[in-house]
């Protein structure tokens, strides 16, 4: 009976003792640190309808306003022109802004619905890509900047998705100014919805 009841009585204090020796900073100290990402503000949710982001030099930029003030089927900002007659005229601007710059992504001289996800798409003379960065008119922004890439589509600009017109795609590459100020882009994307416009 001693034995059993003393056999209790330990049990007992270990169950005790236990939660007191295992404190809250030595189950911190044991975890292992998470990753931490250098780079700041990159918002990880789904890109939204209407917006185009990424890593402007280590900035990272959200552009989710038209540059117009206008019924969207009006605007310049999310449009592909194009001429039935004259094959070789065929535009794609995705055109977003902050409060800050203009990103502009132009796609020159392709027909929308040959742009696919699998590569490579033809070249040839007037088919090329050009991504723009430039100061918003009238912000705060006291110098005038702008930033610019051309290139073929497919090495910096690739469409992922155009299902109901709605362009989703990647975007990267080194854009320059006109004195040669170099700004690396990196992680770039955009999902917009546009509208065809037939043009005489």
């Amino acid at each position: 009976m001693k034995s059993s009841l003393l056999f209790s009585s330990l049990l007992l204090m270990i169950i005790l003792i236990m939660p007191a020796s295992c404190s809250k900073e030595s189950a911190d100290a044991e975890r292992p640190s998470l990753p931490v990402s250098h780079r700041v503000g990159k918002v990880r949710i789904p890109l939204p309808l209407g917006t185009i982001r990424g890593y402007f030099g280590t900035d990272f930029r959200k552009f989710d306003q038209q540059i117009e003030k206008v019924q969207a089927v009006d605007s310049f900002s999310n449009c592909y022109f194009y001429n039935p007659v004259n094959k070789d005229f065929n535009q794609t601007n995705l055109i977003r802004s902050d409060t800050a710059f203009i990103v502009a992504i132009y796609i020159m001289g392709y027909p929308l619905d040959s742009l696919s996800p699998s590569l490579p798409v033809p070249t040839g003379l007037g088919k090329f890509v050009e991504i723009s960065l430039y100061t918003f008119p009238g912000s705060n922004n006291n110098s005038a900047v702008q930033y610019t890439l051309i290139d073929s589509y497919g090495k910096c600009i690739s469409i992922t998705d155009m299902t109901d017109d709605v362009l989703t795609g990647t975007f990267q590459g080194i854009l320059k100014s006109s004195n040669g100020e170099r700004l690396p882009v990196s992680e770039g994307e955009f999902k917009i919805k546009i509208f065809r416009k037939h043009m005489e």
